[in-house]
Order: C-alpha cells, then structure tokens, then sequence
C-alpha cells in the first residue's frame, strides 16, 4: 500500500503531515482506545485500576504522544525547513505500508540538504530535552530523543545528512585547490 501526495512547496500545510502521520498509523490509537476504554469499564464496575493504569502507561501514553506526535513534529520540522528554500517546487508526502516521510523536488545545495535532514531528529531532540526537565515526562522524553537516531546512516535522514556533508566536503576542497 502506497500512497503519494504532490503539492506546490508554498501549498504545503504542516497539517497535511500531521494528518498523513495520523492516518498512517490509525490503527496503534484505536486499538489503545478500546483497550483503554475496555479497563475503564473493568475498573469501575471491579474496582481494580491496574488494567487501566497498564492500559494508560504501555500503551496510550506511548502511542500518541510518543509515536504519532513525535513523527508528526519530525515530518513537520522537515516540510518547515523545505518550505523554506525556494529552489524546492514541489513537496510529496509519500506513505507506504511502514513509513511517513516527506520527498522534496527541485534543487537544493549541499548545506541545505543537511540542515533539512536535520531538522526533524533536532526538533524532536529539542521537545524530548524539555520533557526532560525535572517535573515533566523523562519516559515520554525518550520517544522524542530516539529520533537522533534517524541520523545514523542506515536511515533516510542519515543518508541525506551523509551525502550533504561529503558534497559540501568535496565542494569545499575543489574551492581551495582551484
């Protein structure tokens, strides 16, 4: 199952990636749902409020703000930046069966490929520092620092981050040389 939407880079909304995020992962929230739902009709008829607590903290919780709002926040970060460059003409939010991403079309330079790779891991880094601070949510903060790791090369963010450095890296020497 693929899906693929093309839109002119000034006519993509930031909702339209949320809302591609969201659909893509829609079956995690309902099944949290009607779990949740299911362990607080046992807690009020039992009196037990384990289900629902388990329900709450493994899966609930970690479902949406930590899963669908992080990656909704890291494509949003992405098409920010995107938006921003204006050799970029068009933006495709593409969808399989795993993955959300955003693909840009037209040109970019070699330090704005990277800055936009960037982008998405850095903006979740920031939230996931902020949750981090005493008195807020260490264990949701961790959902959005493990987005650093989409720099690591086997990832789209760490092939396009690796491929602007060595340009920039080889651009740079043939500037000195010539």
């Amino acid at each position: 199952m693929s899906s693929f939407s093309t839109r002119p880079a000034a006519d993509t909304k930031v909702r339209a990636v949320v809302w591609a995020v969201a659909v893509q992962v829609w079956p995690l929230p309902v099944f949290a749902g009607v779990l949740l739902a299911w362990a607080l009709i046992w807690m009020t008829r039992s009196g037990d409020p384990v289900p629902a607590s388990m329900a709450w903290l493994l899966l609930v919780k970690p479902a949406v703000p930590g899963l669908m709002l992080s990656f909704a926040l890291h494509e949003s970060a992405h098409v920010v930046c995107l938006k921003r460059i204006p050799t970029v003409t068009h933006i495709t939010i593409a969808r399989t069966a795993w993955r959300t991403s955003v693909i840009p079309e037209g040109t970019m330079t070699a330090r704005q490929t990277a800055v936009v790779a960037v982008a998405g891991p850095f903006a979740c880094a920031l939230v996931g520092a902020l949750l981090w601070l005493p008195g807020l949510d260490r264990a949701l903060a961790w959902w959005y620092l493990a987005h650093l790791g989409f720099l690591l090369p086997c990832f789209g963010d760490g092939r396009a981050l690796l491929h602007g450095l060595r340009v920039r890296s080889r651009d740079g020497r043939r500037g000195r040389r010539g």
